[in-house]
Protein backbone atom coordinates (compact mmCIF):
# COMPACT_ATOMS: atom_id res chain seq x y z
CA UNK A 1 0.00 0.00 0.00
CA UNK A 2 2.95 2.19 0.54
CA UNK A 3 4.46 1.99 -1.95
CA UNK A 4 1.39 2.14 -4.50
CA UNK A 5 0.90 5.92 -2.63
CA UNK A 6 4.38 6.24 -3.07
CA UNK A 7 4.39 5.62 -7.18
CA UNK A 8 1.12 7.38 -7.09
CA UNK A 9 2.61 10.62 -5.62
CA UNK A 10 5.92 10.85 -7.52
CA UNK A 11 3.65 10.24 -11.02
CA UNK A 12 2.80 13.99 -11.12
CA UNK A 13 6.90 15.34 -10.68
CA UNK A 14 7.59 12.74 -13.09
CA UNK A 15 4.70 14.44 -15.61
CA UNK A 16 6.04 17.64 -15.21
CA UNK A 17 9.41 17.13 -15.54
CA UNK A 18 8.72 15.82 -18.98
CA UNK A 19 6.36 18.37 -19.96
CA UNK A 20 9.01 21.00 -18.45
CA UNK A 21 11.64 19.71 -20.68
CA UNK A 22 10.01 19.20 -23.97
CA UNK A 23 8.84 22.95 -23.13
CA UNK A 24 12.26 23.75 -22.99
CA UNK A 25 13.59 22.16 -25.95
CA UNK A 26 11.04 23.53 -27.82
CA UNK A 27 11.34 27.25 -26.07
CA UNK A 28 15.37 26.61 -27.35
CA UNK A 29 14.60 25.56 -31.29
CA UNK A 30 12.82 28.81 -31.78
CA UNK A 31 15.05 30.97 -29.29
CA UNK A 32 17.62 30.08 -31.86
CA UNK A 33 16.43 31.46 -34.85
CA UNK A 34 18.61 33.37 -37.62
CA UNK A 35 18.87 36.92 -37.52
CA UNK A 36 21.07 38.24 -39.83
CA UNK A 37 24.19 37.09 -42.00
CA UNK A 38 25.81 39.04 -44.83
CA UNK A 39 26.38 38.75 -48.54
CA UNK A 40 29.98 39.33 -50.09
CA UNK A 41 30.53 40.05 -53.87
CA UNK A 42 32.81 41.70 -56.15
CA UNK A 43 32.23 45.29 -57.26
CA UNK A 44 32.37 45.08 -60.77
CA UNK A 45 32.80 48.54 -60.85
CA UNK A 46 35.93 48.52 -59.20
CA UNK A 47 37.36 45.79 -60.44
CA UNK A 48 37.63 43.38 -63.63
CA UNK A 49 40.07 41.25 -62.11
CA UNK A 50 38.64 37.29 -60.67
CA UNK A 51 39.17 34.78 -58.55
CA UNK A 52 41.79 35.14 -56.15
CA UNK A 53 43.17 38.58 -57.79
CA UNK A 54 40.46 40.22 -56.22
CA UNK A 55 41.08 42.01 -53.26
CA UNK A 56 38.72 42.53 -49.95
CA UNK A 57 38.82 46.77 -50.66
CA UNK A 58 37.35 45.71 -54.63
CA UNK A 59 34.24 43.89 -52.50
CA UNK A 60 30.77 44.67 -51.82
CA UNK A 61 29.23 43.51 -48.59
CA UNK A 62 25.60 43.93 -47.36
CA UNK A 63 23.57 42.54 -44.15
CA UNK A 64 20.44 40.61 -44.54
CA UNK A 65 18.00 40.83 -41.33
CA UNK A 66 15.03 39.15 -40.38
CA UNK A 67 12.24 40.22 -42.53
CA UNK A 68 14.54 42.17 -45.26
CA UNK A 69 13.78 41.94 -48.99
CA UNK A 70 17.01 43.61 -50.62
CA UNK A 71 17.82 43.84 -54.03
CA UNK A 72 22.05 43.24 -54.53
CA UNK A 73 23.45 42.74 -58.16
CA UNK A 74 20.40 41.97 -59.98
CA UNK A 75 18.95 39.34 -57.15
CA UNK A 76 16.27 39.80 -54.46
CA UNK A 77 18.10 38.38 -50.91
CA UNK A 78 15.09 38.05 -48.13
CA UNK A 79 15.63 36.64 -44.49
CA UNK A 80 11.87 35.03 -43.17
CA UNK A 81 10.20 37.35 -45.97
CA UNK A 82 9.64 34.86 -48.97
CA UNK A 83 9.51 36.68 -51.89
CA UNK A 84 9.04 34.77 -55.71
CA UNK A 85 12.18 34.78 -57.90
CA UNK A 86 14.47 35.79 -54.61
CA UNK A 87 17.21 34.16 -53.11
CA UNK A 88 14.80 33.14 -50.05
CA UNK A 89 17.07 32.27 -46.74
CA UNK A 90 15.19 31.49 -43.48
CA UNK A 91 15.56 30.21 -40.15
CA UNK A 92 15.36 26.06 -39.68
CA UNK A 93 16.09 24.60 -36.19
CA UNK A 94 18.48 27.35 -35.68
CA UNK A 95 20.08 26.93 -39.45
CA UNK A 96 20.30 28.73 -42.02
CA UNK A 97 18.53 27.33 -44.89
CA UNK A 98 18.15 28.67 -48.55
CA UNK A 99 15.29 28.47 -51.26
CA UNK A 100 16.81 28.08 -54.98
CA UNK A 101 14.98 30.41 -56.98
CA UNK A 102 16.76 29.22 -60.18
CA UNK A 103 19.62 26.39 -61.15
CA UNK A 104 22.27 27.96 -58.77
CA UNK A 105 25.88 25.92 -57.29
CA UNK A 106 27.36 26.09 -53.73
CA UNK A 107 30.55 25.22 -52.32
CA UNK A 108 32.04 25.55 -48.80
CA UNK A 109 34.42 28.57 -48.49
CA UNK A 110 37.60 27.25 -48.00
CA UNK A 111 36.73 24.44 -50.05
CA UNK A 112 36.48 21.15 -48.11
CA UNK A 113 37.09 18.88 -51.20
CA UNK A 114 33.75 18.21 -51.51
CA UNK A 115 33.40 20.15 -54.73
CA UNK A 116 30.50 22.23 -55.98
CA UNK A 117 26.94 21.25 -55.22
CA UNK A 118 24.56 22.20 -57.72
CA UNK A 119 20.57 22.91 -56.91
CA UNK A 120 17.43 23.32 -59.07
CA UNK A 121 14.66 25.43 -58.98
CA UNK A 122 12.97 25.47 -56.08
CA UNK A 123 15.32 22.90 -54.00
CA UNK A 124 16.18 23.82 -50.41
CA UNK A 125 19.38 23.74 -49.26
CA UNK A 126 21.61 24.38 -45.74
CA UNK A 127 24.11 26.94 -45.77
CA UNK A 128 26.78 26.18 -43.47
CA UNK A 129 29.64 28.41 -42.09
CA UNK A 130 31.14 30.24 -44.90
CA UNK A 131 29.61 29.28 -48.42
CA UNK A 132 29.91 30.60 -52.04
CA UNK A 133 26.55 30.76 -53.82
CA UNK A 134 27.02 31.10 -57.67
CA UNK A 135 24.13 31.58 -59.61
CA UNK A 136 24.26 32.96 -63.41
CA UNK A 137 27.89 33.17 -63.28
CA UNK A 138 27.59 36.13 -60.27
CA UNK A 139 29.35 34.68 -56.75
CA UNK A 140 28.11 35.67 -53.31
CA UNK A 141 29.81 34.64 -50.16
CA UNK A 142 27.35 34.28 -47.31
CA UNK A 143 29.12 34.51 -44.17
CA UNK A 144 28.56 35.84 -40.50
CA UNK A 145 25.58 33.73 -40.01
CA UNK A 146 24.17 35.46 -36.22
CA UNK A 147 21.55 33.82 -34.83
CA UNK A 148 19.62 35.31 -31.48
CA UNK A 149 21.15 32.92 -29.09
CA UNK A 150 24.87 34.14 -29.77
Amino acid sequence: MKKTLLLLLCLPLLFSSCVNDSQNKSKDSTSNAIISFSVTSKNSELTSNSGKDVSLNEMTTISIQSKDNILFKDFNFTLDNKVNGALNFYSNNGGLMCNAPTKLSIMSMPPNGNGLKIYSAGDDFEISGMTLIKVNSINFVISNIKSSKQ
